[in-house]
Protein backbone atom coordinates (compact mmCIF):
# COMPACT_ATOMS: atom_id res chain seq x y z
CA UNK A 1 0.00 0.00 0.00
CA UNK A 2 1.27 3.47 -0.86
CA UNK A 3 2.43 5.47 2.16
CA UNK A 4 0.46 8.64 1.60
CA UNK A 5 1.61 12.05 2.83
CA UNK A 6 -1.52 12.49 4.93
CA UNK A 7 -2.56 9.98 7.54
CA UNK A 8 -5.55 9.62 9.84
CA UNK A 9 -4.99 11.64 12.96
CA UNK A 10 -2.12 13.69 11.51
CA UNK A 11 -1.76 17.10 13.08
CA UNK A 12 -1.36 19.98 10.66
CA UNK A 13 -0.17 23.51 11.44
CA UNK A 14 -1.15 24.61 7.94
CA UNK A 15 -4.65 24.51 6.39
CA UNK A 16 -5.00 21.52 4.08
CA UNK A 17 -4.64 22.01 0.36
CA UNK A 18 -7.72 21.45 -1.82
CA UNK A 19 -8.40 17.74 -2.14
CA UNK A 20 -6.65 16.59 -5.31
CA UNK A 21 -7.04 13.71 -7.74
CA UNK A 22 -3.72 12.70 -9.30
CA UNK A 23 -4.31 11.33 -12.79
CA UNK A 24 -1.48 9.35 -14.39
CA UNK A 25 -0.57 6.31 -16.43
CA UNK A 26 -0.56 3.79 -13.60
CA UNK A 27 1.66 1.02 -14.91
CA UNK A 28 4.21 3.36 -16.43
CA UNK A 29 4.52 5.99 -13.71
CA UNK A 30 3.29 4.55 -10.41
CA UNK A 31 6.80 4.51 -8.92
CA UNK A 32 7.43 8.14 -9.90
CA UNK A 33 4.18 9.10 -8.22
CA UNK A 34 5.23 7.18 -5.11
CA UNK A 35 8.42 9.25 -5.13
CA UNK A 36 6.35 12.45 -5.23
CA UNK A 37 4.32 11.32 -2.23
CA UNK A 38 7.42 10.45 -0.25
CA UNK A 39 9.09 13.76 -1.08
CA UNK A 40 5.95 15.67 -0.12
CA UNK A 41 5.88 13.89 3.23
CA UNK A 42 9.54 14.71 3.85
CA UNK A 43 9.39 18.36 2.80
CA UNK A 44 5.92 19.31 4.05
CA UNK A 45 5.37 17.41 7.30
CA UNK A 46 2.81 19.98 8.46
CA UNK A 47 0.84 20.25 5.20
CA UNK A 48 -1.81 17.63 4.62
CA UNK A 49 -1.96 16.37 1.03
CA UNK A 50 -5.51 15.08 0.93
CA UNK A 51 -5.64 13.13 -2.31
CA UNK A 52 -6.87 10.22 -4.36
CA UNK A 53 -5.32 8.98 -7.58
CA UNK A 54 -5.57 6.68 -10.59
CA UNK A 55 -4.97 3.70 -8.35
CA UNK A 56 -8.71 3.79 -7.45
CA UNK A 57 -9.53 1.91 -10.67
CA UNK A 58 -6.85 -0.77 -10.42
CA UNK A 59 -8.80 -3.24 -8.21
CA UNK A 60 -11.73 -3.36 -10.65
CA UNK A 61 -10.01 -3.46 -14.05
CA UNK A 62 -10.62 -7.19 -14.37
CA UNK A 63 -14.37 -6.54 -13.98
CA UNK A 64 -14.70 -4.52 -17.18
CA UNK A 65 -14.82 -0.93 -18.36
CA UNK A 66 -18.16 -0.07 -16.70
CA UNK A 67 -16.65 -0.78 -13.28
CA UNK A 68 -13.49 1.14 -14.14
CA UNK A 69 -15.57 4.17 -15.10
CA UNK A 70 -17.63 3.90 -11.93
CA UNK A 71 -14.49 3.73 -9.78
CA UNK A 72 -13.00 6.76 -11.53
CA UNK A 73 -16.21 8.75 -11.16
CA UNK A 74 -16.43 7.89 -7.48
CA UNK A 75 -12.81 8.94 -6.97
CA UNK A 76 -12.87 12.19 -8.93
CA UNK A 77 -16.17 13.19 -7.32
CA UNK A 78 -14.49 13.37 -3.93
CA UNK A 79 -12.00 15.98 -5.10
CA UNK A 80 -11.78 19.64 -6.12
CA UNK A 81 -8.67 19.66 -8.32
CA UNK A 82 -7.34 17.16 -10.86
CA UNK A 83 -3.59 17.19 -11.36
CA UNK A 84 -2.50 15.29 -14.47
CA UNK A 85 0.97 13.87 -13.88
CA UNK A 86 2.53 13.69 -17.33
CA UNK A 87 4.94 10.92 -18.28
CA UNK A 88 6.05 9.69 -21.68
CA UNK A 89 2.73 8.17 -22.82
CA UNK A 90 0.13 9.69 -20.48
CA UNK A 91 -1.36 11.68 -23.36
CA UNK A 92 -2.67 8.51 -25.04
CA UNK A 93 -3.92 6.72 -21.93
CA UNK A 94 -7.65 6.04 -22.23
CA UNK A 95 -8.38 6.23 -18.52
CA UNK A 96 -6.41 9.42 -17.98
CA UNK A 97 -8.65 10.98 -20.62
CA UNK A 98 -11.70 9.67 -18.81
CA UNK A 99 -10.45 11.13 -15.53
CA UNK A 100 -10.00 14.49 -17.28
CA UNK A 101 -13.48 14.27 -18.80
CA UNK A 102 -15.10 13.49 -15.46
CA UNK A 103 -13.14 16.32 -13.87
CA UNK A 104 -14.53 18.71 -16.47
CA UNK A 105 -18.07 17.55 -15.85
CA UNK A 106 -17.65 17.94 -12.13
CA UNK A 107 -15.99 21.35 -12.44
CA UNK A 108 -12.65 20.44 -10.90
CA UNK A 109 -9.69 22.73 -11.29
CA UNK A 110 -7.20 21.19 -13.73
CA UNK A 111 -3.44 21.39 -14.24
CA UNK A 112 -0.66 19.33 -15.79
CA UNK A 113 2.67 18.55 -14.11
CA UNK A 114 5.44 16.81 -16.06
CA UNK A 115 7.07 14.01 -14.08
CA UNK A 116 9.21 12.35 -16.76
CA UNK A 117 12.32 13.91 -15.22
CA UNK A 118 11.82 12.01 -11.96
CA UNK A 119 14.01 8.92 -11.87
CA UNK A 120 11.96 5.78 -11.35
CA UNK A 121 13.01 4.54 -7.88
CA UNK A 122 12.93 0.95 -9.14
CA UNK A 123 15.03 1.43 -12.28
CA UNK A 124 16.81 4.75 -11.78
CA UNK A 125 15.65 5.81 -15.26
CA UNK A 126 13.96 8.99 -16.44
CA UNK A 127 11.80 9.03 -19.59
CA UNK A 128 11.30 11.24 -22.61
CA UNK A 129 8.89 14.14 -22.33
CA UNK A 130 5.45 13.18 -23.62
CA UNK A 131 2.69 15.38 -24.98
CA UNK A 132 0.41 17.24 -22.57
CA UNK A 133 -2.81 15.18 -22.18
CA UNK A 134 -4.77 18.41 -21.73
CA UNK A 135 -3.95 19.19 -25.38
CA UNK A 136 -5.74 16.00 -26.44
CA UNK A 137 -9.07 16.66 -24.73
CA UNK A 138 -11.10 19.68 -25.76
CA UNK A 139 -14.42 21.47 -25.81
CA UNK A 140 -16.16 21.97 -29.15
CA UNK A 141 -19.12 24.11 -30.11
CA UNK A 142 -21.86 22.50 -32.18
CA UNK A 143 -24.94 23.72 -33.99
CA UNK A 144 -27.43 25.13 -31.53
CA UNK A 145 -24.72 26.59 -29.33
CA UNK A 146 -24.06 23.52 -27.18
CA UNK A 147 -20.57 22.54 -26.07
CA UNK A 148 -19.42 18.92 -26.24
CA UNK A 149 -16.36 16.94 -25.26
CA UNK A 150 -13.86 15.97 -27.95
CA UNK A 151 -10.64 13.99 -28.03
CA UNK A 152 -7.79 14.14 -30.49
CA UNK A 153 -7.31 10.81 -32.25
CA UNK A 154 -4.58 10.55 -34.88
CA UNK A 155 -4.53 14.30 -35.32
CA UNK A 156 -8.31 14.65 -35.73
CA UNK A 157 -10.83 15.99 -33.20
CA UNK A 158 -13.54 13.38 -32.61
CA UNK A 159 -16.60 13.36 -30.37
CA UNK A 160 -15.58 11.83 -27.06
CA UNK A 161 -17.50 8.57 -26.77
CA UNK A 162 -16.45 7.34 -23.32
CA UNK A 163 -18.32 10.15 -21.59
CA UNK A 164 -20.74 11.91 -24.00
CA UNK A 165 -22.05 14.94 -22.15
CA UNK A 166 -23.22 18.44 -22.99
CA UNK A 167 -20.86 20.84 -21.25
CA UNK A 168 -20.83 24.41 -20.17
CA UNK A 169 -17.74 26.07 -21.60
CA UNK A 170 -15.06 26.44 -18.91
CA UNK A 171 -14.35 30.07 -18.14
CA UNK A 172 -10.63 29.57 -18.79
CA UNK A 173 -11.26 28.75 -22.48
CA UNK A 174 -11.96 31.43 -25.08
CA UNK A 175 -15.15 30.97 -27.04
CA UNK A 176 -15.06 29.35 -30.42
CA UNK A 177 -17.18 29.31 -33.57
CA UNK A 178 -19.53 26.43 -34.34
CA UNK A 179 -17.51 23.50 -35.64
CA UNK A 180 -14.31 24.38 -33.80
CA UNK A 181 -12.63 22.76 -30.79
CA UNK A 182 -10.51 24.41 -28.10
CA UNK A 183 -8.03 22.05 -26.42
CA UNK A 184 -7.99 22.40 -22.64
CA UNK A 185 -4.29 23.24 -22.70
CA UNK A 186 -5.14 26.64 -24.21
CA UNK A 187 -6.37 27.89 -20.84
CA UNK A 188 -4.69 25.64 -18.27
CA UNK A 189 -1.27 25.73 -16.65
CA UNK A 190 1.50 23.23 -17.25
CA UNK A 191 4.47 22.76 -14.92
CA UNK A 192 7.60 20.64 -14.76
CA UNK A 193 8.09 18.88 -11.42
CA UNK A 194 11.89 18.70 -11.65
CA UNK A 195 12.75 21.91 -13.50
CA UNK A 196 10.33 24.05 -11.47
CA UNK A 197 10.98 22.47 -8.07
CA UNK A 198 7.65 20.75 -7.70
CA UNK A 199 8.62 19.25 -4.35
CA UNK A 200 8.40 22.76 -2.94
CA UNK A 201 5.75 24.35 -5.15
CA UNK A 202 3.19 21.63 -5.86
CA UNK A 203 0.87 22.84 -3.06
CA UNK A 204 0.78 26.32 -4.63
CA UNK A 205 0.14 24.91 -8.11
CA UNK A 206 -2.80 22.89 -6.81
CA UNK A 207 -4.20 25.88 -4.94
CA UNK A 208 -4.02 28.03 -8.09
CA UNK A 209 -5.80 25.36 -10.11
CA UNK A 210 -8.61 25.30 -7.55
CA UNK A 211 -9.65 28.70 -8.88
CA UNK A 212 -10.09 27.32 -12.41
CA UNK A 213 -13.57 25.94 -12.53
CA UNK A 214 -16.06 24.90 -15.17
CA UNK A 215 -19.78 24.31 -14.81
CA UNK A 216 -21.51 20.95 -14.78
CA UNK A 217 -22.83 18.91 -17.66
CA UNK A 218 -25.83 16.95 -18.86
CA UNK A 219 -26.03 13.82 -20.97
CA UNK A 220 -25.80 14.43 -24.69
CA UNK A 221 -28.35 12.89 -27.01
Amino acid sequence: MRDRPSAVGETSKTPPSPKAFFSFSYEEDKHRVDAIYQEWKARHPNVILDCLDSMVAEPVKALGEAEVKRAIRDGVDQTRVTCVLVGAHTWENRWVRYEIARSLERGNGLLAVRINGIADPKTGQTTVSGWNPLAYVGIGKVKGGNYLLYENLNGQWTRYQDHPVIMSKPTYLPDMSVGYVQPLSVGLREYDYVAQHGAEHLPDWIAKAAASKCSGATEAS
